[in-house]
């Protein structure tokens, strides 16, 4: 445990975005201060490897805003660590490099033991402490289960057949509680490189890659600390703590998604509630053809990996 200047607890928060990206961070850092305890110091990182001087000041902005003295936040450029293996990054529609920075967070950050890590397209409703305090043991990740995996069959063929990892056991790399310390221990960056390097995973990127490494060392999260923003079976609302405006549930490109008022009363908050607006108004109906069109062709996609001979999963049984 950290102890800082104002010897408060402190909660290292990590962030990954770039421009296009970044009101919606706006969003997702202004909900999790304003549900922070006061009783801890949250100390926010946002790694990118470009970001506007206008997003910086309105960012800085939000922190100072929410929590004076009980928080601050940091800009770190990962440009020179992401041109260096470049190449080697697999990209499709809105993911961008930011999605991966994620992995380089145990070895830029030694000082730290354990962190938490948070896409930029979501809204915490609880306490970030109280995910800090989870007790992950040796495990490497903290995490929920990934409720598309088990919400569309083919998705969760494709885990099972193409990665190996059971559907129930895949989780969503969104929210994460990094045991930092056993990633170092266990080299993950350098064989989450090395199995980019071999294998192409084209469906959910970098999650597929965690999922392979981190099989069987996973600390299982209550869903509601990584809820999709569409209704699945059994969920409890009270249990709600973050919730993730994935794939095409995203409110400010789309009406009637599911949990739309908790983000739209703190954008509202945002000194970047207007350029949201505007993005909202500007998402017309090619756009969300195009958005249907690509989730079809990621089902495809999803399908031909399965059926792969030389995916990864068939490869690694022929080698055993």
């Amino acid at each position: 445990m950290r102890i800082n200047s104002t010897d408060k607890k402190e909660i290292p928060v990590f962030f990954a975005t770039d421009n296009n990206y970044a009101p919606f961070m706006a969003v997702a850092l202004a909900s999790m201060l304003e549900k922070a305890s006061e009783n801890c110091f949250y100390k926010v990182y946002v790694l990118t490897t470009d970001l506007y001087r206008e997003y910086i000041e309105q960012l800085e902005t939000i922190c100072q805003a929410a929590m004076p003295g009980n928080a601050s936040v940091e800009f770190v450029s990962l440009r020179e660590e992401m041109e260096k293996t470049s190449g080697t990054f697999h990209l499709r529609d809105y993911y961008s490099r930011e999605t991966y920075c994620r992995i380089f967070i145990p070895r830029f950050f030694p000082q730290y033991d354990k962190v938490i890590y948070l896409d930029s397209d979501i809204v915490v409703t609880g306490d970030i402490s109280e995910l800090y305090d989870i007790d992950i043991g040796d495990n490497l990740v903290g995490a929920a289960i990934e409720e598309v995996m088990q919400s569309f069959d083919v998705f969760g063929t494709y885990v099972e057949k193409a990665l190996g990892v059971p559907r129930e056991k895949y989780f969503s790399a969104g929210v994460l509680l990094i045991n930092a310390k056993k990633y170092r221990e266990e080299n993950i960056e350098e064989k989450f490189i090395a199995l980019m390097n071999r294998f192409k995973f084209r469906i959910t990127q970098d999650e597929d890659y965690l999922n392979v490494l981190c099989k069987d060392k996973v600390k299982w999260l209550d869903v509601g600390w990584n809820k999709s923003a569409y209704k699945t079976e059994g969920f409890d609302e009270k249990n709600l703590k973050i919730i993730h405006y994935k794939i095409n549930w995203k409110p400010w490109h789309y009406n009637h998604v599911l949990y739309e008022e908790y983000f739209w009363e703190c954008a509202e908050k945002t000194p970047l509630y207007e350029n949201i607006l505007k993005i909202k108004a500007s998402y017309g109906v090619e756009q969300k053809r195009s958005d249907a069109e690509a989730f079809e062709r990621l089902k495809q996609m999803a399908i031909e990996d399965t059926n792969d001979p030389d995916n990864y999963w068939n490869t690694v049984n022929r080698t055993k």
